[in-house]
């Protein structure tokens, strides 16, 4: 690319120099306008707002709701995750909250519940460690029910 554009400059023309140097001009220019623009910075979509409404209209901040979250937690409800959080908010302050947002203020206070790690009791029975040395042999079979 730096070759094609130093030879360019000196008065050859694109077509002949882009053709000695094997690049085909539609890349020789999608490559140097590319090389042109700025990279695109990523904002994360729609700014925070920084408040909720409650039933009745009225603004609640972030912070209060962050101190409504911890009076919950201290309390019955600390074994509860994000989405019965938002009930309890629902129904104990009239909030009008989504399952997101109290997922987002938990994360930043760092009061997420662990995810739960699923645990197989039984284990899998492949054909690990069987010494097959002719056909039929062992045979595997995967069982799928289904209504017909």
């Amino acid at each position: 690319m730096e070759i094609a554009d130093k030879w360019i400059q000196l008065g050859y023309t694109a077509k002949l120099v882009l053709r000695i140097v094997g690049i085909l001009e539609a890349t020789y220019y999608y490559r140097k306008n590319k090389a042109s623009q700025k990279p695109r910075v990523y904002h994360g979509g729609r700014p925070i707002p920084g408040y909720s409404l409650s039933a009745d209209g009225q603004p609640v901040s972030d912070e209060q709701i962050k101190e409504w979250i911890s009076e919950l937690i201290a309390d019955e409800e600390s074994a509860y995750g994000y989405r019965k959080l938002t009930v309890c908010l629902r129904r104990d302050h009239q909030l009008i909250i989504n399952k997101k947002k109290v997922y987002r203020l938990l994360k930043e206070e760092g009061l997420l519940q662990p995810q739960r790690k699923k645990n197989s009791h039984h284990p899998r029975r492949l054909a690990n460690n069987r010494k097959i040395t002719a056909p039929n042999q062992l045979w595997e079979m995967d069982v799928k029910y289904g209504l017909l």
